[in-house]
């Protein structure tokens, strides 16, 4: 009887942290997710450039906020799309607008959900984004750009959801900056040292945005749409930093062997997605697009 008694009170105590150690992931899951809207700052005005705004709708109704600058070539378009806790008035996507812009290209750059000015109760870190990167590619088709055309740019989370975004499309190109290739990967990195919490709790966060968020981290695998993509003849420009401290550079070699022929721009010394203030980042844009992305 005693055993019996014993056996339950071990029970209920596993019981008892089993929730509690649930409960915390929960918490730092719904937190992670939680919607990031800053105020605009700047707009392309800021770096000379006429634009309107415009709304696109995601795949799964949400209503998406952008910005459309017209360029002189009426073939060409570029997709900039930003990353995690950021939106299009972003110093790097506003910098690198006119890059294309004097390129001809017209320029749309995009809120993702749940970010910016765009609808949507959660960030999914590249899971359900695929809807938007998608919605932008329609919206463009609808204005009469075919998507050999056009040419999709993303920051940090933005790359990675152009990543996966782009097998089947039959876009021209992809530009990804400090992108991450493995979703749990960067969470077993970096969410300890964002959450406070030992590493022991990241596998029960993922679970709890799997089980209770409609979240699967496990299913944002970048590097496998690179591959899947890149047998597709799609064009590929890695650009990242050696001393990117939020996504490690490892996500860029990783990048680059799922698709051994793009083109592997490495940087040193710049923060994260702080490629745009490097001397070269123009020259390096342009000679892709002329070579890689026209090829």
């Amino acid at each position: 009887m005693l055993a019996v008694k014993l056996a339950l009170w071990v029970l209920f105590a596993l019981a008892i942290v089993a929730v509690g150690y649930l409960g915390v992931a929960l918490f730092v899951a719904t937190w992670l997710s939680t919607p990031s809207r800053q105020p605009e700052e700047r707009t392309p005005d800021d770096v000379g450039l006429t634009y309107r705004e415009v709304s696109l709708r995601s795949t799964d109704g949400l209503v998406l906020a952008g910005w459309w600058v017209p360029g002189d070539d009426l073939s060409k378009a570029v997709v900039l799309v930003p990353g995690l806790e950021g939106d299009k008035s972003d110093r790097h996507v506003l910098e690198t607008a006119p890059v294309y812009a004097r390129a001809g290209y017209g320029v749309l750059m995009v809120d993702l959900r749940a970010q910016g000015r765009s609808e949507g109760e959660r960030v999914t870190m590249g899971y359900r984004e695929v809807r938007d990167v998608r919605a932008a590619l329609a919206w463009l088709k609808e204005r009469g750009f075919a998507p050999h055309g056009v040419v999709l740019h993303g920051f940090s989370m933005g790359g990675a959801t152009v990543l996966r975004a782009a097998p089947g499309t039959s876009v021209a190109a992809v530009v990804v900056d400090s992108a991450y290739a493995d979703l749990p990967l960067i969470l077993r990195q970096r969410l300890p040292e964002a959450s406070g919490l030992p590493p022991f709790f990241t596998p029960g966060v993922m679970l709890a945005a799997r089980l209770f968020l409609n979240l699967d981290p496990w299913a944002v695998q970048p590097e496998e749409d690179t591959r899947r993509f890149c047998k597709e003849g799609v064009h590929l420009l890695i650009i990242h930093s050696t001393g990117d401290k939020v996504v490690p550079f490892g996500h860029a070699s990783r990048l680059k062997e799922a698709c051994p022929r793009a083109t592997f721009w490495k940087i040193e010394g710049y923060e994260h997605v702080g490629a745009y203030a490097h001397p070269k980042y123009e020259q390096k844009l342009l000679s892709f697009l002329t070579t890689g992305a026209s090829a």
